[in-house]
């Protein structure tokens, strides 16, 4: 079940940082990058970045995690997190077509990866979403900017 997290809420709040905390580790050694911001997130963070986010619960537990803002023209993914012991189940795509299904018709969904999280890239490229740029964020550490076009 995909329901939104409340951030005000530190029941709902701690399981998303946690969350959080264990798939950007796993990015992290992907892409062979350990300063990706969600890392250093706080509650307090989480409650400023002016993001919404989504869950997916498997009963009660939260196993995965989306976080979007949207304006006039586009909808950009912020964050997108799936349980390492719940990776490979399509949660990531339910997230997704979740976060899709909000979006301003005709606008651009955006989302960025690291350009060495395999994973990550396959699944965007799954979803519809193309290559747009690439970004150096560090000596030898890019990321790959993706973006799909709703139907207006």
């Amino acid at each position: 079940m995909i329901r939104p997290i409340d951030l005000e809420n530190l029941h709902e709040l701690l399981p998303l940082l946690e969350l959080q905390q264990k798939a950007y580790r796993i990015e992290a050694e992907l892409i062979g990058f350990d300063e990706i911001p969600p890392l250093f997130d706080s509650p307090q963070t989480l409650r400023e970045s002016g993001e919404s986010f989504f869950g997916y619960y498997s009963g009660e537990r939260l196993v995965g995690a989306i976080a979007c803002k949207q304006n006039a023209r586009e909808l950009t993914i912020c964050r997108m997190m799936v349980d390492p012991g719940h990776f490979r189940q399509g949660i990531a795509g339910k997230l997704l077509r979740h976060v899709e299904s909000l979006a301003i018709p005709g606008c651009a969904i955006v989302v960025s990866t690291g350009t060495g999280n395999t994973p990550a890239v396959s699944l965007y490229e799954k979803h519809g979403f193309e290559p747009a740029r690439m970004h150096l964020i560090a000596p030898g550490i890019t990321m790959t900017q993706f973006i799909k076009l709703t139907e207006a």
